[in-house]
């Protein structure tokens, strides 16, 4: 995919909600190929400045040139968004992006091993520090393939796949996603082979780049480095991501961790953000047209707020 051809999901509404302050110190913990740290620099002032991070060292370098015309308001960096605040040398921001799951680019990546659609080495990792799917499918216990699969897939047939992949690795080596696709094609169902294929190669990626363990991770450090007013938007493609970004929301709006019987708080915990949108926003159907991979996408945004102005 050229990176013309990129078209950032949601990001006028992404962009929108999140710089209040137009000329904050934003994040982008999930850089990408800049099509939203491009969107935020745009909507803001002059002074606006903006730290772009990504796990993708190839991502990396197509941002740069992306971002060039900002010049010295941004700075890119290899890291993971799990270490934003250390990544920001403790600056405060004004408001964090985290744009998740795998980008346009590295799925039409035949090396990079995300897509069933293209051949190439089974591979899935979005940067050096990501784990090996070759290596997990090669040596793991049929359990725990099954596990990895029913787990970050939701995929109901995780059994039967396992044992697929166990009984055909003793003939030979999954080096391939064409022979991963076609060992989990042969235990799907022809109405939903399709979809299995999906579910599973999601699950391996998932497992690779350790995602949802990150995402528990990143939440409570990206809030924390707000400045009260500033904001932190979340773009999910997929149920489990959601539902770990709407559970932290709704915990940091509510504040108090009390059971409910007990007559008044004790734990003293006061909440820390304001939600932006009751619920999470959809793409608009004009955009779903122009962009089928926003038809999955799910944002939800909140604010931080003091303690002083609870």
């Amino acid at each position: 995919m050229s990176e013309e051809l990129h078209i950032p999901v949601m990001a006028e509404e992404a962009s929108s909600l999140l710089v209040a302050n137009r000329n904050g110190f934003f994040v982008d913990g999930t850089v990408g190929m800049g099509g939203h740290a491009e969107a935020i620099l745009r909507r803001g002032g002059e002074r606006l400045s903006l730290l772009g991070i990504d796990r993708d060292p190839a991502a990396i370098e197509i941002a740069g040139r992306r971002l060039a015309p900002f010049a010295e308001r941004v700075r890119l960096v290899r890291g993971n968004f799990r270490d934003l605040a250390r990544l920001a040398a403790g600056r405060p921001a004004d408001g964090v992006l985290l744009d998740l799951g795998v980008s346009s680019f590295q799925l039409a990546d035949a090396a990079r091993g995300f897509s069933y659609m293209i051949d190439g080495p089974l591979d899935m990792a979005m940067g050096p520090d990501g784990r090996s799917v070759r290596e997990f499918l090669a040596t793991a216990e049929e359990r725990d393939v099954g596990r990895i699969i029913r787990e970050y897939g939701e995929e109901r047939r995780s059994r039967a796949i396992a044992r697929e992949i166990v009984r055909r690795r003793a003939r030979q080596e999954l080096s391939t996603t064409a022979a991963l696709r076609d060992c989990v094609a042969a235990a799907a169902p022809a109405r939903d082979r399709f979809g299995t294929l999906s579910r599973v190669f999601q699950a391996l990626r998932i497992w690779a780049n350790g995602e949802l363990e990150h995402l528990e991770a990143a939440l409570p450090e990206a809030l924390s480095a707000l400045v009260p007013g500033g904001r932190i938007v979340v773009i999910s493609y997929h149920s489990l991501e959601d539902r770990i970004v709407k559970r932290f929301f709704r915990r940091e709006e509510r504040g108090c961790v009390c059971p409910a019987d007990f007559p008044q708080c004790r734990c003293g915990r006061a909440p820390r953000l304001r939600l932006l949108a009751r619920g999470a926003l959809r793409p608009s159907p004009e955009e779903i047209e122009r962009n089928a991979r926003s038809r999955s996408a799910r944002l939800r945004a909140g604010e931080r707020v003091s303690h002083e102005l609870v």
